[in-house]
């Protein structure tokens, strides 16, 4: 199939009466899927007869060039410029679909060309172009739709038509991905084909000089525009697009090569205060050359900017140059996690670039950026080469509003902290550690970290303080031995929550210090209301030191396939508010302490062990009777058929 429509519109375009009806006058949806030989959808006069399109979806229709095209109007004669003149086409039209049409350059270009060339080429069209009476010709089938999804359209350079800009007021959302020679999303005059020094120019038709009717763009029910891998697009929106935008809410651009502003400036400047009034979501991610969201001077206030999302854009250096204004934004988030927005969303060029210690992997975000240790909030890391420590021992200092941790499968991570001795603050000769607060963390989640060894490695020189630290959650940490060290629980003093499951390698969950000049008497966790050990092989008791613990909260015990536990702790252990523990081997009340009931559970479990071998042992005995019985029948019903044998022979 080459065409979908083809007919002589002469008969349709004279007039009639009663006027003539076209037969797909009430289509309201376009499918077209896998159709290789079509060149083009429909013709430009066939789109005042499709007043009740509502959706167009086309698929991998590989030899399509253009969505619209004038190639079968030029065969047509007796056509009329008062055709096109005060038509509003596709006034229903919802969606505008394109995915897979490599041979696609442009979506159409009945209007680009303003009419055909024998329409041009009419006297009285002539002059009515000339007066700037016609300019309403110009139309694209790309101003209609309130969502525009374009994706692999390889051979398309520009999406929305110069003459176009000005009539999009019913757009409301742009998605596009994966167009790999897109230029332009919003195409500028001077890049048109039809345009030269004289101004836009009709093919066979004077120079179109008055272009101010055609207003500026108008964008202003755009509510989300998303571009992703689209290599060769530079920037997204021209300074004078701006003002329209006053509907924006979220804005996503990711993995485009080439891009490096979000904004372009244009020749003439202003000192105007730009405003998106409405913009609650910015994400920008893995734009290798993005210098800025806009380079120019002008200021910008964000009144409902919520949420910013930069990650793996390693020039940006500003933002924008003006100030930046944003009352509700909370917090900037990038690969590495969440950082507080003290400095607004400009950049402070006086900061180093910000990377992962021991690591050769890419900046948090930027060389310039705002965002250090000093106003990190939540680190929230999954999947990535972070080296073998997160936070630096030069950053400890530095982290007074970091409230949540959250790391996911870092397999080269071997601790959180790297504590070591800091210059003038401590040396090997003092007995004194130095405390190192984190005031404000509440919460770390470590999940399948495959080489962590510790938390932190504890020394003589610091000591970590985490007073409002409320949950520590430990999953599949193969290598972790210990959770803490006698001398680390008592920064614990909030803790109330502690989870650690599916570590092969953990013994202890608190490790008493051998080097440790003072023996600890007693370790008090007084808020800790809730503790769980599953699945740990190796799990041999809470703490096998000799110090007592005061566990005052705890009402919640989860002990589940440990089996090399002996004892939760070998000092003594008071636990006044536990009734019951839940174990493998079910619900068990607490009489008197928890190391009796484990004893005793223990014992139980080993005589049921014995008694069960002993059955199995009777059992074998009694089985190998059977077998006796049954050779001893077996032979003599030999010895009987002997006998028989022997009276069949006489």
């Amino acid at each position: 199939m080459s065409h979908v429509w083809r007919c002589n519109w002469n008969r349709f375009l004279i007039r009639h009466d009663p006027p003539f009806q076209f037969p797909f006058q009430n289509l309201t949806h376009i499918h077209l899927e896998w159709c290789a030989k079509i060149k083009y959808l429909l013709s430009p006069l066939m789109a005042k007869y499709l007043s009740n399109l509502k959706n167009v979806f086309i698929f991998a229709c590989h030899g399509m060039e253009e969505v619209i095209s004038r190639r079968d109007d030029e065969i047509t004669t007796s056509t009329s410029a008062s055709s096109y003149q005060d038509t509003t086409f596709f006034p229903h039209l919802d969606t505008l679909y394109l995915e897979r049409l490599q041979c696609l350059k442009s979506v159409d270009d009945g209007g680009r060309t303003c009419g055909s060339d024998k329409l041009s080429s009419n006297n009285m069209i002539h002059d009515e172009f000339q007066s700037g009476q016609v300019i309403g010709a110009c139309w694209s089938l790309c101003q209609y739709p309130t969502k525009i999804s374009i994706s692999n359209c390889d051979a398309l350079s520009s999406l929305i038509p110069w003459y176009a800009l000005g009539q999009m007021k019913r757009l409301q959302e742009l998605d596009i991905r994966y167009c790999k020679m897109m230029m332009e999303v919003f195409e500028s005059e001077s890049s048109s084909n039809n345009v030269d020094e004289g101004g836009a120019r009709v093919i066979g038709g004077p120079p179109l000089k008055n272009l101010t009717i055609l207003g500026p763009p108008q964008l202003s029910n755009l509510k989300k525009v998303y571009i992703y891998r689209c290599d060769l697009l530079p920037f997204i929106f021209t300074f004078s697009t701006l003002e329209s935008l006053k509907q924006l809410k979220k804005l996503t651009v990711e993995k485009c090569k080439a891009m490096q502003v979000i904004v372009k400036e244009e020749n003439e400047t202003s000192t105007k205060c730009v405003v998106f009034p409405r913009l609650e979501i910015l994400e920008l991610e893995d734009l290798p050359k993005l210098k800025g969201f806009f380079l120019g001077m002008n200021d910008f206030r964000w009144p409902s900017l919520v949420i910013v999302k930069i990650n793996k854009c390693p020039e940006l250096m500003t933002f924008t140059s003006g100030q930046s204004t944003t009352p509700k934004l909370n917090y900037i988030e990038t690969s590495f996690g969440k950082y507080s927005p003290e400095c607004g969303l400009n950049y402070d060029e006086t900061i180093g670039q910000t990377t992962f210690p021991n690591s050769s992997s890419e900046p948090t975000i930027s060389k310039g950026i705002p965002c250090s240790f000093h106003n990190l909030i939540e680190i929230n890391i999954e999947d990535r080469d972070v080296g073998t420590a997160i936070i630096p021992s030069y950053a400890l200092l530095q982290l007074e509003k970091l409230q949540q941790i959250t790391i996911v499968r870092c397999d080269g991570l071997e601790e959180v902290f790297e504590v070591v001795a800091l210059e003038g603050s401590g040396s090997s000769e003092s007995k004194t550690p130095v405390p190192i607060p984190i005031p404000n963390l509440t919460q770390v989640t470590l999940r399948r970290l495959r080489g962590l060894k510790y938390l932190w490695k504890s020394n003589q020189w610091m000591v970590l303080d985490f007073p409002n630290l409320t949950t520590l959650c430990i999953t599949g940490c193969r290598k972790l031995e210990h959770g803490f060290t006698c001398s680390m629980v008592h920064s614990l003093v909030q803790l109330q929550d502690l989870h650690i499951s599916d570590c092969e390698e953990i013994e202890v969950i608190v490790k008493e210090e051998e080097e440790c000049d003072a023996k600890v008497n007693e370790i008090i966790l007084p808020r800790l209301k809730s503790l769980t050990v599953d699945r740990l092989p190796r799990f041999k008791g809470f703490c096998l030191g000799k110090g007592a613990f005061l566990l005052s909260a705890l009402d919640t015990l989860e002990i589940k396939e440990c089996p090399a536990i002996t004892v939760f702790t070998k000092g003594h252990v008071s636990t006044p508010e536990l009734k019951v523990i839940d174990t493998s081997f079910g619900l068990c009340y607490v009489k008197t302490d928890i190391n009796s009931l484990l004893k005793t559970k223990q014992e139980e479990f080993q005589w049921d062990s014995d008694e069960d071998d002993e059955d199995y042992e009777d059992d074998e005995d009694y089985e190998d009777d059977d077998d006796d019985d049954d050779d001893d029948d077996d032979d003599d019903d030999d010895d009987d058929d002997d006998d028989d044998d022997e009276d069949a022979i006489n």
